[in-house]
């Protein structure tokens, strides 16, 4: 599952929100800072591991 990172401009507080592709479409414009309630975030880019088969 998709895992998003965010920082608060307000408070400066760091979270990490784990949703599905279609739950972020639909909550990126009402995320809120878990500490502060501010709407004020800003996504961090995150890294991420993707897995293939191994065809030699």
């Amino acid at each position: 599952m998709p895992t998003y990172e965010y920082t608060c401009e307000k408070c400066g507080n760091q979270f990490t929100v784990i949703l599905t592709i279609r739950e972020y479409e639909k909550e990126r414009e009402r995320m809120r800072c878990p500490k502060c309630k501010t709407k004020r975030v800003k996504q961090l880019p995150s890294i991420f591991t993707a897995k293939t088969s191994d065809k030699k």
